[in-house]
């Protein structure tokens, strides 16, 4: 009966896809909807991939170590919703230009485009990189049968078939039916955890009581488990502030939602669609946490049972998990009847293989518009090199996560936001607000630097946000290189 649900989840879906390819008939549509879509379709494809694995799965899997603070994911995502609505919105459409680094390029020169265009693209394939992950990760969690290899090579399929047929039409159907399928679940689900723990202070009281009660959680007394779990700061000021700036930033300097921006009919559409999905990501954040603590009061890893028997200590029978990844598919697969189960796993594999699909669609765009754009055959067929990147980047992810030891998806949503944002935001927002206030080399060193420093910033651990010394960088290179008599 499980089976079924999932199926049939995948199938509707897929079939959303398959149709919305009917509507492409060229590059334009495939990469901007031929800027003929509705507010319903653009808010789809919106929160379609803004609520990808780390809206969902991540945030259970933080919830389950640090509580409170895992709900910065969300929050902030739907933050940088509203604020480019109110901000870059209207001039992103004014500009004439398909993408983010075509307005750059306007402003500061050819190589700047193609510089800024491949780090970005770096960035953005850092989050397809974690939905990729999740997603191997997920298919055997509830299938055991099925292998790595396999669980790899359905994550190609499931993921052409929602994005390659209809690009940001696809993105767009199969969003809303996405909306419409994940809200229910996670709902359900918020029920069913607020129900079994007795109300949402015993969601907190039964994980407190259970770390109080195993060895070396770390939690021995109810400020431990305050500082940890009740703190929407736990992780320290710093860097869960700063996790929420990157998110912010990272949303305004991500391509994909610039597509989705000029693929509406009208600003107020594209406004519109921003709120709505400034206001529909946060809810899904805090399913996740209540999920993320209800299995932290009754599950324990695989790596804690064996830490507990290395030191001799007895072992609770409870049930265990291998890996947090794992919190959220383990909660519906033990705790919703079979029916209703398989239609939400099979809601929250099609929230992966969507989060990942819009990312994707914005790696496409930069790659045929900007890095490639001059190449004869590229010109020529741009609509089949479009999706033809898509095929060949899924590959590449899909190899790289059986090779690379990932485990925390959201640290990796949070890598990414920050590597787009140190590389697109500064360029983008003096391109836009500020033209020929500022020298082109500049811009340049910034393009370079920003993200240069973001990535020695999280090599070396540093305590603060890479992001803030990151923007700091950028913004005295912009300053330094601003034309006051201009």
């Amino acid at each position: 009966m499980t089976e079924a649900g999932i199926i049939l989840v995948i199938l509707l879906v897929s079939l959303a896809g398959l149709l919305a390819g009917r509507k492409v008939h060229g590059a334009s549509d495939f990469l901007t909807g031929g800027g003929r879509a509705s507010s319903w379709l653009t808010t789809g494809a919106l929160v379609g991939t803004l609520l990808g694995s780390q809206c969902t799965l991540g945030t259970a899997q933080l919830a389950f170590t640090f509580g409170l603070s895992s709900l910065w994911f969300t929050f902030g995502t739907g933050l940088g919703c509203v604020i480019l609505g109110l901000t870059f919105s209207d001039r992103l459409r004014h500009s004439g230009c398909t993408t983010q680094f075509q307005i750059i390029a306007r402003e500061y020169g050819s190589f700047t485009e193609k510089a800024g265009g491949i780090l970005c693209t770096t960035g953005t394939f850092v989050s397809v990189l974690a939905q990729v992950t999740a997603c191997i990760g997920f298919i055997p969690a509830v299938y055991p049968s099925v292998t790595p290899f396999m669980a790899a090579s359905l994550t190609v399929i499931f993921m052409c078939l929602y994005i390659v047929m209809g690009g940001t039409w696809g993105a767009g159907m199969g969003g809303i039916v996405k909306v419409f399928l994940l809200y229910i679940s996670c709902g359900a689900c918020l029920v069913l955890v607020l129900a079994e723990s007795g109300g949402i202070a015993g969601a907190f009281t039964n994980a407190e009581n259970f770390l109080a009660s195993l060895p070396d959680s770390g939690i021995t007394s109810h400020a431990d488990f305050t500082a940890r779990y009740l703190s929407p700061v736990s992780r320290g000021v710093l860097k869960d502030l700063g996790s929420c700036v990157s998110l912010v930033l990272g949303i305004l300097s991500t391509q994909t939602y610039m597509q989705y921006i000029l693929s509406a009919r009208g600003e107020r559409e594209a406004r519109r669609s921003l709120y709505w999905a400034g206001v529909l990501v946060p809810p899904a954040g805090v399913a996740g946490m209540f999920i993320g603590l209800f299995m932290r009061a009754n599950y324990l890893t695989q790596s804690e049972v064996s830490s507990l028997i290395s030191a001799g200590l007895e072992v609770p029978d409870l049930p265990v998990i291998s890996s947090t990844i794992q919190v959220f598919p383990s909660f519906v697969m033990n705790h919703v009847p079979p029916v209703f189960a398989g239609i939400m796993l099979g809601t929250l594999l099609i929230t992966i293989i969507s989060g990942s699909s819009g990312l994707l669609l914005g790696i496409s765009a930069i790659l045929t518009e900007d890095i490639f754009s001059s190449l004869p055959f590229v010109r020529r067929h741009k609509l089949f090199f479009s999706r033809l990147v898509i095929v060949i980047t899924l590959i590449i992810a899909v190899t790289a996560s059986r090779i690379l030891p990932i485990q925390a998806i959201n640290d990796l949503g949070f890598l990414s936001m920050t590597l787009r944002a140190s590389v697109v935001f500064m360029p983008l927002l003096c391109a836009l607000y500020f033209t020929g206030k500022v020298k082109p080399g500049y811009v340049l060193a910034s393009v370079i630097l920003s993200p240069t420093l973001a990535i020695l910033g999280v090599i070396a651990g540093i305590p603060v946000e890479p992001l803030v010394v990151a923007m700091g960088v950028s913004v005295v290179i912009m300053l330094t290189g601003y034309r006051r008599s201009a």
